[in-house]
């Protein structure tokens, strides 16, 4: 399975980390720069798992969908993951629980030293572009609101909740647990979506104005009849719902307009003329063009910085990748994929 822990949001980088890994035996926290080797020693840990059979999971990076930002093996209740900002694990437990893994022992740090301040800078204009980009998201939450204000009035809300309910009942199933889990990313290149379910069913597709209202409702109904069922936060704004997936029954409610399986079954409009008075939303057709215009530029405008702060990540990679030891650094993680291991 695959998913992220983390997200670049209207409320600026949201962490679901600690959450992923608060009921593991063991979590190993891996600390060095960009460019040192944490995500191919990731990668080295999930290539054994799978040679050995083993289930796991990984935790794709939010910046660079490409990269891992940790692996988990439920199996041996153990997982390893970059604890390097902006989603910092700190040891809670040190040595019973967290083991923290300085892969800033591996660089010759006589090769770093001359390029010290254009390093320093560099990692300074990274952070000023990620701030960039999150006020960018927060005026269109501010867009988004004022549209949504205007055309949540027109939704007959009712019939809205009668819906959520009944196609709760339908795909519900066995009784279960709910759980969270980061499906979508907004990257550099926009919405990043994964393919963190394997055995998808049918995916009903909630589209028009007010969709995140049926989503919400759909995961309030699954947690009210207490249905197994996997609640997928907006990538933007972790607040709202973009999808749910009932595990009993294999099937996924999704915003998404390319959800990550080609099997639908029907699309949901909450815009048709049975849940919304569009007579009424027509009155305020104009304010609510403006609103959306608004927020597209802004999810342009946050897009770009993001890509800007992408750029800036590479070129510190280039910086440090040539003063690390990876004849050692390999070897380090020989002993420690059998530390991984060992819990078997």
């Amino acid at each position: 399975m695959e998913f992220f822990a983390g997200a670049n949001t209207v409320n600026g980088f949201v962490s679901l980390f600690d959450e992923c890994f608060r009921t593991l035996k063991t979590l190993y926290i891996l600390k060095g720069s960009s460019g040192c080797g944490k995500s191919t020693l990731m990668r080295r840990i999930a290539g054994r798992a799978q040679r050995e059979g083993l289930e796991y999971h990984i935790i794709r990076c939010s910046a660079d969908p490409d990269s891992l930002d940790g692996v988990i093996l439920p199996s041996l209740s153990v997982a390893v993951a970059d604890g390097t900002a902006p989603h910092t694990l700190d040891a809670k437990y040190p040595c019973v629980r967290e083991r923290l893994i300085n892969l800033g022992e591996f660089w010759d740090e006589a090769k770093i030293m001359p390029h010290r301040e254009k390093i320093m800078l560099l990692a300074d204009k990274k952070r000023e572009r990620y701030e960039n980009a999150y006020q960018a998201l927060a005026g269109y939450k501010s867009a988004r609101d004022s549209e949504e204000a205007i055309t949540l009035s027109a939704v007959d809300r009712k019939k809205a909740n009668e819906l959520a309910l009944s196609l709760a009942e339908r795909s519900g199933g066995e009784k279960g647990e709910i759980k969270t889990l980061l499906t979508s990313a907004f990257t550099q290149s926009g919405i990043k979506t994964l393919e963190t379910f394997g055995n998808i069913n049918r995916v009903y597709r909630v589209k028009g104005k007010n969709s995140h209202y049926i989503a919400s409702r759909l995961a309030l109904a699954a947690s009210e009849l207490g249905l197994g069922a996997y609640i997928c936060p907006s990538p933007l704004d972790t607040a709202r719902i973009e999808s749910v997936y009932f595990e009993a029954s294999g099937n996924l409610f999704t915003l998404l307009d390319t959800p990550p399986c080609k099997s639908y079954a029907e699309e949901i409009n909450i815009s048709s003329a049975r849940f919304t008075d569009n007579m009424r939303l027509a009155e305020s057709r104009n304010r609510q063009r403006l609103f959306v215009k608004l927020g597209d530029e802004l999810i342009k405008e946050a897009q770009a910085e993001l890509a800007e702060a992408r750029r800036l990540h590479s070129e510190l990679e280039s910086l440090y990748i040539p003063a690390m030891d990876f004849k050692r650094l390999d070897e380090y993680t020989l002993k420690l994929s059998d530390s991984v291991f060992s819990n078997k």
